[in-house]
């Protein structure tokens, strides 16, 4: 429609495959096909977001009816071309797999397309996100997709491959369609500055397409809401304010003073964004940002690196005297902060900043650039009385050089008022279901379900016992086993036990929780075989068929 208002990605939307950005591989093996005939009834592209899937599709619907094709190229202006691209041709058949994921919806589209084109030479079918189908949907897809008819050809797009049924991607040509490199991203927004008046910094293009990850279409949103709020000149400063990524010096110096292991400065810089309102999710980004940075250096992969000349400068500073594995873990630890649970805190950052100080103790000893501590080794034992003979007996490598030397006339006397120190008592170690229990309570320690850590609740039981499928969790407090049924009523915090279990006894089970009642110290129950009357029954010849407890009776 003239005059019509349209966003950047629509109205800068590719005519042809030679305008498709970073898809060269897909584009040119599509010309090719178009120039040649040589067309397949089923393409599934699949790929990110933002890369040119639907684009290429509609290019594709074009090629295929276009009036007059140049060397596998929509003319973009026949009757046909332009019918298409304004979204009213009626060969040309787009749905959206997420709203019409039924087997009734695809019944529908079986039924449809024994229908010849209306005015071009194929009807094309555009199915986008089409792993969002139900299995049904996908069985009914099956055969028309195997056997279409000649004048049908189906255009499938996924960003989650994984999901598509195998039997439908074996019918189907698959393209993959690859994130977009910075420098492409970075020449298209130039030229939709120079299309549309814009006037941005460099740096401002460089931060979108570093922030967009290889997503044209999402940087050409970005593009547009920073001309819509700041006007024709945007900047640097407007742009990281628009985007919530916060100063630049302030990730810096936050990343640069975990990796020196100044907790004190790291501390004080996340207090006072926090104290002056910064998002800290967009601060934990900027660290992590920061941080790639180091790494990559660290590795010598300079050319991949794409960050503002200020942070490399710094970074290039920080890591001289640091090992690869200080900076790996640094970064694994704010990759795995958890902003989300207590956004408004700076809590989750300070823990990270501590724990990517200290880390473990060969850790610990780099960050401060000081050999960690040597071990002490437990001091020698004051001489004291002789062993036992038994102990010494024991010991093959032990020589006694015998009592110290006395006086002539004087005999040795051993001092016998100091009893022998008994050895310790050897450290059980835990074998069988015991160990499998310790590995499940261990792998679930820091797994929190609706309320409770499920680590500790399963540690707190008495006993555990395979019977069957189920593993039977006793509990003498009864507020401890409610608590966990609590958890397990919730199907993710079940499926979490469930999983540790399964992986720690190496077979599924269910998890089933029984009070006991706690016992006396010291007491225990007594048997029947402990009776008088059954020990003269038993030497009378009579032979035991059940041995039940006693019930204990109040005198």
């Amino acid at each position: 429609m003239p005059g019509e208002l349209q966003v950047f990605y629509r109205k800068w939307r590719p005519q042809r495959f030679a305008d498709v950005v970073g898809q060269q591989h897909v584009a040119t093996t599509l010309r090719n096909a178009m120039a040649t005939g040589r067309i397949a009834h089923a393409y599934l592209f699949c790929g990110p977001r933002g890369t040119g899937k639907t684009s290429t599709a509609r290019i594709l619907a074009r090629a295929l009816n276009c009036e007059k094709p140049k060397d596998g190229e929509p003319d973009t202006t026949c009757a046909n071309c332009i019918a298409a691209n304004e979204g009213r041709m009626l060969d040309v058949i787009e749905i959206d797999a997420a709203s019409n994921t039924g087997v009734d919806n695809i019944r529908d589209l079986r039924e449809k397309v024994q229908f010849s084109p209306t005015i071009g030479r194929h009807k094309v079918y555009i199915i986008d996100e089409v792993h969002m189908l139900s299995s049904a949907a996908f069985n009914a897809l099956l055969k028309t997709l195997e056997e279409p008819p000649p004048h049908v050809v189906m255009v499938l797009a996924t960003t989650e491959v994984h999901k598509v049924p195998a039997t439908i991607i074996s019918r189907c040509q698959r393209f993959d369609f690859r994130r977009i490199p910075n420098d492409l991203v970075v020449a298209k927004l130039r030229t939709l500055c120079d299309a549309e008046g814009i006037t941005a910094e460099p740096a401002v293009l460089d931060l979108i397409a570093r922030v967009v990850w290889g997503g044209l279409r999402d940087a050409e949103n970005l593009l547009e809401q920073l001309a819509v709020s700041y006007g024709s000149n945007v900047t640097l400063v407007q742009a990281r304010a628009l985007l919530g990524l916060g100063d630049t010096v302030t990730s810096v110096q936050l990343a640069t003073a975990v990796l020196k292991g100044d907790a004190s400065t790291a501390l004080s810089v996340i207090n006072g964004e926090s104290g002056r309102g910064t998002d800290l999710a967009s601060l934990r980004a900027g660290v992590i940002d920061a941080l790639r940075a180091a790494l990559l250096l660290k590795a010598g992969v300079h050319d991949s690196v794409s960050h503002p000349p200020e942070v490399v400068s710094a970074m290039q500073d920080v890591i001289r005297g640091l090992s690869m594995e200080h900076l790996l873990h640094a970064l694994a630890v704010f990759g795995q902060a958890d902003i989300k649970t207590e956004p408004n805190s700076p809590l989750p950052l300070e823990l990270a900043v501590i724990e990517a100080v200290t880390g473990t103790p060969e850790q610990a000893g780099a960050n401060t650039g000081r050999a960690a501590p040597p071990r002490q080794e437990p001091a020698a034992p004051r001489p004291s009385a002789p062993r036992p003979a038994a102990q010494v007996r024991n010991r093959a490598a032990y020589r006694p050089e015998g009592p110290p030397a006395q006086p002539a006339g004087a005999r040795y006397v051993p001092a016998s008022n100091d009893p022998p120190v008994p050895p310790p008592p050897p450290r059980r170690e835990l074998t069988g279901p015991e160990k499998n229990w310790e590995t499940v309570c261990r792998s679930l320690n820091r797994t929190k379900g609706k309320r409770f850590m499920l680590g500790a609740l399963l540690k707190a039981s008495q006993s555990q016992t395979q019977a069957g499928d189920s593993l039977v969790v006793r509990y003498t407090s009864k507020a401890n086993g409610e608590r966990l049924e609590e958890e397990i009523a919730d199907a993710h915090s079940r499926r979490a036990v469930e999983s540790a279990i399964a992986e720690a006894f190496g077979v599924p089970l269910t998890v089933k929780v029984v009070y006991e009642a706690p016992g006396p110290t010291g007491a225990s129950q007594p048997s029947a075989m402990e009776s008088k009357l059954v020990r003269a029954a038993l030497t009378m010849g009579a032979r035991v068929i059940d041995d039940r407890p006693l019930e204990t009776e109040n005198q």
